[in-house]
């Protein structure tokens, strides 16, 4: 099962990282296999698994960030683009 989830975190860094309209065959294939392969509830599971560990990165993600911006502003920049990149990949794969 740890394995499924890490393929799944994996394959959805790929998809949320690519461009739409740029999209290969091989991506669309790969998220057909998850979704084919997968539960909607194991997709949902491994997603929210994801986000919760990204969500523990926020202050280093900050940190690396530079520094002209606010900590704060930083944090929340963090926040904004994993709950972009988690709704996307939810969006992808059909949740």
């Amino acid at each position: 099962m740890k394995s499924i989830i890490t393929k799944i975190i994996t394959l959805a860094t790929l998809t949320i990282s690519m461009n739409v309209s740029a999209a290969s065959a091989i991506d669309a294939l790969s998220i057909e296999s998850i979704k084919a392969t997968l539960t909607p509830q194991q997709i949902q599971q491994s997603l929210n698994q994801w986000k919760e560990n990204q969500l523990k990165q926020v202050e280093s993600r900050a940190q690396n960030i530079s520094d002209r911006a606010p900590l704060e502003a930083r944090r929340e920049l963090v926040k904004s683009q994993i709950e972009q990149e988690y709704k996307q990949t939810a969006k992808a794969l059909g949740l």
